[in-house]
C-alpha cells in the first residue's frame, strides 16, 4: 500500500469528521451540553443535530476510504477540504454576526481551519514522489 501525505490527511480527516459525527448523531444532548447549551431541547432540534452527526459521519467514512483506496483519493481530497473549508467559512461568519464564541467553538474553528488549509496543496501536489511515500505496493 502506498503511504503518502494525501493518505495521511485523508485518514486523520476521515476520523476526526466520522468520531464528531457519530458522537453528534448518538449524544447529540451532550454534545450541545459542552457548549453550555440547555439539555432539555426540543425534538425537531435534535432531529436536526442527529440529522447534521449523520451526515458527518458518513462524509467521513467516505473520506477515510480515500486513504485506502487510490481511485477515490482525489474526490475525498476535494470533499474533505469543502467541508472544512465550509465549517471555517460559517463560523467565521458566526462570530461577525454573532460575536465571540467559546473556547470550544474556537478550538474547532481553529483545527478546521488548519485542515481546511492543509488540503490546498496536498490538492495541487502531483500524485506521489520518492520523498512522500513511506510503503510500497498499492
Amino acid at each position: 500500500m502506498l503511504l503518502n501525505t494525501r493518505k495521511i490527511y485523508l485518514f486523520l480527516a476521515g476520523s476526526i469528521l466520522s468520531l464528531v459525527g457519530l458522537y453528534i448523531g448518538l449524544m447529540p444532548t451532550d454534545y450541545l451540553s459542552q457548549f453550555f447549551i440547555e439539555t432539555d431541547i426540543n425534538v425537531a432540534v435534535l432531529s436536526e443535530m442527529r440529522g447534521m452527526g449523520g451526515n458527518l459521519l458518513v462524509f467521513g467514512i467516505f473520506i477515510l476510504g480515500g486513504a485506502f483506496l487510490k481511485r477515490l483519493e482525489r474526490v475525498t481530497m476535494i470533499i474533505s477540504c469543502l467541508i472544512f473549508a465550509s465549517f471555517s467559512l460559517f463560523r467565521a461568519l458566526g462570530i461577525i454576526l454573532d460575536g465571540m464564541p467559546g473556547q470550544s467553538i474556537l478550538l474547532a474553528l481553529i483545527i478546521e481551519v488548519i485542515f481546511a488549509l492543509l488540503a490546498i496543496p496536498l490538492l495541487r501536489r502531483p500524485k506521489t514522489s520518492g520523498l512522500d511515500s513511506i510503503a510500497t505496493q498499492d
